[in-house]
């Protein structure tokens, strides 16, 4: 996700952009590069003592939902620690700077969706409970401000394949490629999540410190419409799609029914996303395009 806003706000040319990674070195057009790991205090500091950014965007965390539940205490350092690692450095180096922090629409149950903005959290898997603990930080800043975005669709990046790519890889094959009928999401393309962050700042006087931003969606989908529509766009034979149930899921893990999130406040920003639909043929025209 961070390497796409680097890029859409690199392409911009508003703004001097510096990104960070991890274990992965990135090269990104108009984008300086360093490498920090945010879950070390000391490291966050230098970070923001050195750059004194002007806002901040933070999208990076651990974001494999099964790798977590396994992991839970190194998952707690790459998402709790270091958000609040970037929320002590920012509050000392840079307290007047904006932060929007990416969270998820996992910090919910699923069981009272279409979620708005001001509605209860009750995570029931640890990577939603991490990430619900994330907020806290964010939303005590004077500047803070948390994105909670739908699941996100997009063309692959530099070091990661995107969510859409294993569901080609199945189907491009014949299949099987398992998908949920009674799981629903209101799927957000990187383009559009990326553009809902510009408009944050770019409206920053309009909300206060510890607000909370939904980035759903135009279209609630079930996992297998998802894969159907998929396969019309991209001209892949559906007959692959093998229909199941959350129940079925490996390793039993609770799995949310229905997360859909409502995106009332950034519409009042003037934010549309695409439908998921459009966002398809967007991601099928640049699969194999330079970036």
């Amino acid at each position: 996700m961070g390497e796409h806003v680097a890029r859409h706000a690199a392409a911009e040319g508003k703004w001097r952009v510096a990104g960070t990674f991890l274990g992965n070195p990135i090269a990104i057009p108009g984008v300086a590069t360093v490498g920090v790991d945010l879950s070390d205090a000391a490291a966050a500091g230098r970070l923001i003592r050195d750059m004194r950014p002007a806002a901040v965007i933070h999208c990076a965390a651990a974001t494999n939902g099964a790798w977590c539940e396994a992991n839970p205490a190194p998952a707690h350092a790459a998402i709790v620690g270091a958000t609040a690692n970037l929320c002590a450095a920012m509050g000392r180096w840079t307290p007047a700077a904006p932060l929007i922090a990416l969270s998820t629409d996992l910090v919910f149950d699923g069981e009272s969706a279409p979620y708005a903005e001001d509605a209860p959290a009750k995570p029931i898997g640890v990577y939603g409970s991490l990430k619900l603990a994330a907020e806290e930080p964010v939303r005590a800043m004077e500047h803070g401000c948390v994105l909670r975005s739908a699941l996100v669709y997009g063309p692959p990046a530099t070091h990661r394949a995107p969510f859409l790519g294993w569901m080609i890889e199945a189907l491009g094959r014949g299949g099987p490629l398992d998908l949920f009928r009674d799981e629903w999401r209101t799927p957000v393309m990187v383009d559009d999540l990326a553009e809902a962050m510009g408009l944050l700042l770019a409206h920053r006087a309009k909300w206060a410190g510890g607000a909370i931003f939904h980035a759903g969606g135009a279209d609630r989908l079930s996992r297998v419409e998802m894969g159907r529509k998929l396969c019309a766009v991209f001209g892949l034979p559906p007959g692959g799609i093998r229909e199941t149930e959350r129940a079925a899921a490996p390793g039993g893990a609770q799995r949310p029914r229905d997360v859909s999130l409502r995106h009332d406040r950034l519409a009042t920003l003037g934010w549309k996303p695409t439908t998921f639909d459009e966002g398809l043929i967007r991601c099928r025209n640049r699969w194999n395009s330079p970036r």
